[in-house]
């Protein structure tokens, strides 16, 4: 299969790294507060409640124009009286000073979205900001700073980075990472051509995801996470492994297949998407319905005319 044929496949997404991000975040409670508990230190549990916010903001420039930009997450977590505001970003190019800029124009415009004002006084909360770098360089440290000038004085933010190749796969699973497992891959990009033509390797790296699969089975069979959330990890695994490997047919193929050829048969994915799915037909039969009964009733006008005219 040819590049061309390949980014017209239906796996295939120029976005498929945010899109993951993004999926994870917005629809997985189970694999988005071990997350934030790992990055920002809090001990959040199963009882937190999630409210996930806009995430659409418009920067506007020096030439006044404005610039849409979407974030990869917005959300507030309410736990025990206190409500915390979160922004996360998952980055896939090389991290360069640019980056801490895009996180500030988000952090105030959301900043700004939600500001309390007073008659004489508005007050402007940043979010808790972190960072998740798919790509290098090494030399990136564990923390950004974010200082802000005022005539009254500074006042300075930290901003948490994650890499993911400071993580093995154990590491993952034992900090309950669940969130980075689509992206392990990354750890082998630069390797990617050498494994291609090496069946040894690919045999290897292909046990590497047979473990990683009968893990995630295993959070499901103990009631970790729930079979939804499994089947996200899995559909994002494969996704952003297809696009990543979009140029090493061999490796995409044998190891894509773990992830793609053997997805987990649990009931209770094949019960949502049944579902979906008799949602789908319901939903056909009800527009069928309605424009059956549309098209009744333009008959019955067009008679009424018809009357008059005669």
């Amino acid at each position: 299969m040819d590049n061309a044929t390949k980014t017209e496949d239906v796996l295939y997404s120029d976005m498929a790294y945010d899109d993951a991000f993004r999926t994870m975040e917005s629809e997985c409670d189970d694999l988005l507060i071990p997350y934030v508990n790992y990055m920002f230190g809090e001990h959040y549990d199963s009882s937190a409640v999630i409210t996930r916010m806009r995430n659409e903001h418009f920067i506007e420039h020096e030439d006044h124009s404005n610039e849409k930009r979407i974030t990869d997450s917005h959300f507030t977590i309410s736990q025990n009286g206190i409500t915390k505001r979160y922004h996360l970003e998952c980055e896939s190019s090389k991290y360069d000073n640019s980056i801490l800029i895009r996180l500030f124009e988000y952090g105030s415009q959301i900043a700004v979205d939600t500001a309390e004002t007073g008659e004489m006084t508005v007050r402007l909360t940043f979010p808790n900001t972190g960072l998740l770098l798919l790509r290098g360089p090494r030399s990136v440290r564990d923390k950004a700073v974010m200082v802000i000038d005022t005539p009254d004085g500074s006042v300075s933010s930290t901003i948490p980075i994650m890499k993911i190749y400071d993580f093995t796969i154990k590491d993952i699973f034992d900090q309950k990472l669940y969130m980075l497992i689509p992206f392990y891959i990354f750890n082998y990009e630069s390797d990617l051509e050498a494994i291609n033509s090496d069946e040894q390797w690919i045999e290897k790296l292909q046990d590497v995801y047979r473990d990683i699969l009968n893990e995630i089975k295993d959070l499901h069979d103990g009631g970790i996470l729930s079979a939804f959330s499994c089947g996200v990890i899995i559909n994002s695994t494969r996704r952003v492994m297809y696009k990543l490997m979009n140029k090493h047919e061999r490796v995409q193929e044998k190891v894509g297949e773990i992830m793609g050829g053997k997805v987990l048969d649990l009931p209770e994915i094949r019960i949502f998407h049944e579902g979906k799915e008799q949602g789908r037909l319901e939903g056909e039969a009800e527009r069928k319905q309605l424009s059956e009964e549309i098209e009744r009733l333009r008959k019955e006008i067009e008679q009424l005319k018809q009357k008059e005219n005669d």
